[in-house]
């Protein structure tokens, strides 16, 4: 059987860089199950390798960073098949969201439907300034679900609803404006971009970086008194380790 999913993991001293392709290029990057399956797997698998500082998902080719989820399957769902075929992408979703480390989207080209629920449910979104977003499910006679409920919250109530009831294009300098992407590239600087972006995390403390993600998560999923309570729980925990210490007496040396 194929694999659509090509990881590549890069060492460096200051930790290690996962790159995640998607490389179904004939089908714009679009998620079949199988296709998901393996998505579930390599990032189950990443979440447990020692030494990941940071990981880049992204579409193969120069068209689609994920073209949502494959019409050609879904046509021939029944409710059981459709109910495990979108439990298994909110899967991905949880799994994105919740790795230990940051998961920084290269957003290349088309990111529709289920590929903006995915890039959604990543740390950040750096993307070419000719990429375009688009939640067209009703389309196809589908609602926008799972990890579509991140984009009230990102986008605002308003641009959310009008996106997914009219199926409407966004671009990337829109997408951009309502804070859904973070950096915008030219087409041939996308790389350079992401590199930016990736030593900017690798500069930082890698166990600090951990806390602070998971923080960033408990700040969205509860309310403002207990996330406040949880940052006191994560600023104690960060000295489990040597690493403040290590990182502050740096930094005074570097001052004297």
């Amino acid at each position: 059987m194929a694999s659509y999913v090509k990881t590549v993991i890069e060492e460096t001293p200051r930790g290690n860089i996962a790159r995640v392709t998607i490389d179904n290029q004939r089908k714009l990057n679009t998620l079949n199950s199988a296709v998901i399956a393996e998505l579930n797997e390599t990032f189950t698998e990443l979440d447990a390798t020692p030494g990941i500082a940071v990981v880049i998902l992204t579409g193969a080719g120069e068209k689609s960073f994920i073209g949502g989820a494959d019409i050609n399957e879904m046509v021939g769902l029944n409710p059981d098949s459709a109910r495990t075929f979108i439990t298994n992408m909110h899967h991905l979703c949880h799994k994105v969201r919740y790795l230990q480390v940051p998961v920084i989207a290269r957003v290349n080209g088309y990111s529709l439907g289920a590929g903006m629920e995915l890039a959604a449910s990543c740390d950040m979104i750096i993307a070419r300034k000719s990429a375009t977003f688009a939640m067209p499910e009703v389309r196809v006679g589908i609602p926008s679900v799972i990890d579509a409920a991140l984009l009230p919250r990102i986008l605002g109530v308003g641009l959310a609803r009008d996106l997914v009831l009219t199926a409407r294009t966004l671009s990337a300098e829109e997408a951009m404006s309502a804070g859904l992407v973070q950096r915008l590239t030219e087409i041939d600087t996308l790389d350079a971009g992401i590199d930016i972006a990736i030593d900017e995390i690798l500069a930082s403390g890698k166990e600090a970086i951990k806390i602070q993600k998971r923080l960033c998560n408990d700040w969205e999923n509860n309310s403002l008194a207990a996330g406040i309570q949880l940052g006191i729980e994560a600023f104690a925990d960060s000295f489990e380790t040597d690493e403040p210490t290590t990182l502050m007496t740096e930094f005074i040396n570097r001052k004297r």
